[in-house]
């Protein structure tokens, strides 16, 4: 009888030991899994307000949240790289034909004609900064040479830098050749120069062109006379319209 008595004792404790840790996992703490709070910033706070958002994190929907923050991790970026401050020119989700990517302007310059372009790769970002940045730079190195050319003439030149293999904005004009493509347009003043000139102008250029190693697309344009001074970086792609020219033509040189 004591054996059986004993073992019934065991069993009864081992029943209620069973029953308080099942109790014990019953009333166990939620886990608190709950995501961690967002701060925006005033940068971010700013670009809200002038979309007509919310400018509380928890009042944006879902999309809306990733990319307010998406868009402060890129121009952090920007800033970390070229130790200058950026500013917010637009932004794109990804897509299934782009990726996601945002257009930004150093805060000291212009949206209009500063602006560059960070993308997100799978990497990390990258972005066309030094290639919008060194192309006013580009433009009066070439403007430079064209006096050679046309050394009683008035022109304006603009350019936009396509493709690079620059890492830093230059200082030095000489360091383009052989290191950029571009697209440029040139424009010519018909007060003091002829159809003729203008001819053998576009050879001299090309062959200047092919020897220093600069690729890309020109357009060349003999501006009909007084409307050269009314040109600046902001309107000149108007000026393109045969209200204005008297010529124009496009000059390619490939690699």
């Amino acid at each position: 009888m004591k054996k059986r008595d004993g073992f019934g004792l065991i069993a009864a404790l081992i029943i209620l030991i069973i029953g308080i840790c099942g109790c014990a996992a019953n009333h166990a703490e939620p886990t608190d899994e709950k995501e961690p709070e967002v701060t925006l910033s005033e940068r971010q706070k700013d670009i809200l307000a002038e979309q007509g958002l919310p400018t509380e994190y928890d009042a944006l929907p879902p999309h809306q949240q990733r990319a307010i923050v998406a868009i402060e991790e890129m121009l952090l970026y920007a800033e970390a790289k070229y130790d200058l401050p950026f500013s917010y020119a637009g932004y794109t989700e990804a897509g299934p034909m782009e990726k996601e990517h945002m257009r930004a302007y150093p805060t000291s310059g212009h949206m209009a004609v500063d602006s560059f372009t960070i993308t997100k790769t799978e990497a990390g970002y990258e972005d066309d900064f030094v290639a919008v940045a060194s192309s006013p730079y580009f433009a009066s190195y070439v403007r430079e040479n064209l006096k050679s050319f046309l050394p009683n003439t008035e022109v304006k030149v603009y350019a936009e830098i396509t493709d690079t293999s620059l890492t830093d904005v230059p200082t030095d004009e000489t360091v383009f050749d052989d290191k950029v493509a571009s697209s440029l347009c040139i424009f010519v003043d018909g007060a003091t120069c002829t159809v003729e000139d203008f001819e053998s102008f576009k050879l001299q250029y090309a062959d200047f062109m092919r020897q220093h190693r600069l690729y890309g697309m020109t357009q060349v344009i003999l501006l009909k006379e007084g409307n050269l001074i009314y040109l600046s970086e902001f309107n000149y792609t108007d000026y393109l319209s045969t209200d204005y020219f008297d010529s124009r033509d496009t000059i390619s040189i490939q690699r």
